[in-house]
């Protein structure tokens, strides 16, 4: 009793040199704290602008070049270029090289089906192809009079008076963009013209035009939006192709901002409007200027109140410390200190033993030893259920990354494939092409975990069509109402189960198979439902499988068993992701197979952002 009396009062002696130290270190540390946190907001603001302008910038070039790509088809193409070239003693004889030309015009503007890969959404642009034709070509008579900014043939006399196309035919310039409203919607456009010239003597024998809705261009904006500021895309001449702030053919070339911009991709200060702005340009390869501009005093607009929010808590924690400061010393530190070394003992750290119990006299410091030791029993369990869940979700997604391919390699293929297969007339081989590119593109999902419902319906329809076409009596049924199409789904989830009822429902058995996929509501929850009339199988056995592996070891599943893997998969995928509520369930059918998943009903804005993988 003795000892500790003369220990209460030797920390009674030294509160007040620790106290005032308190103070100090309270102060350093308010004071730096909101230092760093200016410099990171401010840092984290710049840096965001500056990933929005290269996302714009690569974004935007790659539809560029997607344009370019689509003429340089046109100009290098032997047969279009005979269709072209080939004279006709009378117009009629030249009537089938005219819709065959036509036709290949009217595929190619559909390329983008399979291009559309980088997209924020699923709306599949159609491009605009035309060609203007001279005098020279065999086709001139038969080519519409007047030129109407749509897919097709026409004359080049309507463009006689347009700047661009003289710069183009008179060598001034060999590829010319423009931007423009066409048809009766006044819809705004963005063009590219490249003049054909005969391999065979040189002439200008026709201008191939690509055009394309500047609603693509909006999506990539969209998509990379500034908190506060706006980007700029003007033409040659100065003219607003697109931006936030300015209309659609806008002329912009004289504003100061952008009339001093280097475009070298630095940045420099400029006012505009009264407010100064951080202004970064950069040269397209077409010769735009793309710019963003970001008010400067958007990059220090916490300043003011993080350094008051540091200041107020610097004086509150101060005052906190001079009122509780003794009574921490004198009462806490010592059962504090015996509690620590309690917890630091070997046993205690290697969970071989429990935590001791203290007898303080406080309740509170005793209160925390008994929380503490019932923490570490739960920590321990915690832990070794973490590293198994862990172990994993890392197995499942190494499992799912292991069956995806360079998105960027397989759709340049499939669009050569579908390029190759449309000239040659082979329409099946096409359909096929354009069915395996949804597969993958839904499938992908561009790497992430979440997917609209009515996407994985397009995504299985997709797998199911290239299936029927490999099974002759193959019946595809799909039933999902309008108002879920927007619920989001862990994606993958049902081209496993429509494979499974093909390869396990449907084995040995070529003639009348049918499945059927819906999704229907039932209170908070979205059920998915497979049914086929294949073989069949025991859903209490199917169910007990499922039960067994949610309750012991989910890594050592069993590959072999009936159904496969597959099914097992999509079940525990569905459980990491929505809870152990969720998950597959197999129900009685008259015949055949009936799988149902349960899911929850989910908008995408519920889903948080930290559930989302990173893109591929």
């Amino acid at each position: 009793m003795i000892t500790q009396k003369r220990h209460t009062s030797l920390l009674a002696r030294i509160s007040l040199p620790v106290f005032a130290l308190v103070v100090i270190v309270i102060a350093l540390f308010a004071a730096s704290a909101s230092y760093i946190l200016i410099r990171v907001q401010n840092e984290h603001t710049r840096q965001m602008a500056e990933q929005s302008m290269k996302f714009v910038h690569r974004n935007l070039e790659y539809q560029l070049d997607t344009m370019n790509n689509m003429a340089a088809f046109l100009l290098s193409n032997q047969s279009i270029e005979n269709l072209l070239e080939t004279e006709h003693s009378a117009p009629y004889e030249a009537v089938n090289d005219f819709f065959t030309l036509q036709t290949n015009l009217q595929n190619l503007s559909l390329l983008s089906l399979l291009n559309d890969a980088n997209s924020g959404s699923i709306v599949q642009q159609t491009y605009v192809v035309a060609v203007a034709l001279e005098p020279e070509s065999g086709l001139y008579p038969l080519a519409t009079d007047h030129f109407d900014p749509v897919t097709g043939i026409f004359k080049s006399t309507d463009l006689q008076n347009e700047s661009w196309y003289r710069d183009l035919i008179g060598g001034v310039r060999r590829n010319v963009w423009w931007g423009q409203k066409a048809g009766r919607s006044g819809a705004p456009m963005i063009y590219s013209a490249t003049k054909k010239i005969s391999t065979k003597d040189g002439r200008v024998i026709g201008t191939v035009m690509i055009g394309a809705d500047t609603g693509s261009i909006r999506s990539l904006f969209e998509n990379a939006a500034l908190t506060s500021g706006f980007h700029l895309l003007v033409d040659e001449e100065g003219r607003v192709i697109f931006s936030e702030r300015y209309a659609f053919l806008e002329s912009a070339g004289g504003l100061p901002f952008v009339r001093s911009a280097a475009c070298d991709g630095s940045s420099a200060d400029a006012k505009i409007e009264g407010t100064v702005h951080r202004v970064t340009c950069v040269k397209m390869d077409n010769g735009w200027k793309l710019l963003t501009a970001v008010p400067k005093s958007h990059f220090g607009r916490y300043t003011f109140a993080i350094s008051a929010i540091g200041a107020l808590a610097a004086i509150a924690a101060v005052l906190i410390a001079g009122l509780w400061l003794r009574r921490i010393v004198i009462r806490v530190t010592v059962p504090i200190t015996r509690l620590v070394n309690a917890v630091q003992r070997p046993e205690v750290l290697a969970f071989r033993e429990p935590l001791p119990k203290l007898k303080s006299g406080i309740h509170e410091v005793e209160t925390l030893n008994e929380k503490f030791a019932s923490m570490l029993v739960t920590l321990h369990g915690l832990i070794e259920k973490s590293f198994e869940e862990e172990i994993e979700r890392r197995q499942l997604q190494l499992e799912l990354l292991n069956a995806q391919i360079n998105p960027h390699f397989l759709y340049n293929t499939l669009d050569l494939i579908n390029c190759r297969a449309i000239l040659t007339g082979d329409r099946e081989t096409s359909a096929i092409v354009r069915s395996l590119a949804n597969v993958f593109r839904f499938g992908l999902n561009r790497g992430r975990t979440w997917i609209s419902l009515d996407n994985e319906f397009k995504q299985v329809e997709a797998y199911l069509h290239i299936q029927q076409m490999m099974h002759d009596d193959l019946l595809a049924e799909f039933h999902i109402a309008s108002d879920l199409q927007d619920i989001v789904i862990p994606h993958f989830i049902l081209q496993p189960l429509a494979e499974n009822a093909i390869v396990h429902g449907f084995a040995g058995r070529t003639d009348h198979c049918r499945i059927a996929i819906s999704a229907h509501a039932d209170g908070n929850s979205l059920i998915l439902r497979v049914e086929d009339n294949g073989i069949g199988c025991s859903p209490e056995e199917r169910n007990r499988v499922l039960w067994e592996q949610e309750a012991g070891n989910s890594l050592t599943l069993d590959s072999s068993a009936e159904n496969g893997y597959g099914t097992l998969n999509v079940h525990r995928r569905i459980q990491l992701h929505c809870g152990p509520g969720y998950g597959l369930r197999y129900v009685p059918a008259d015949n055949g197979t009936c799988v149902e998943a349960v899911l929850p009903l989910r908008s995408q804005g519920q889903i948080d952002a930290e559930e989302e993988s990173p893109d591929v």
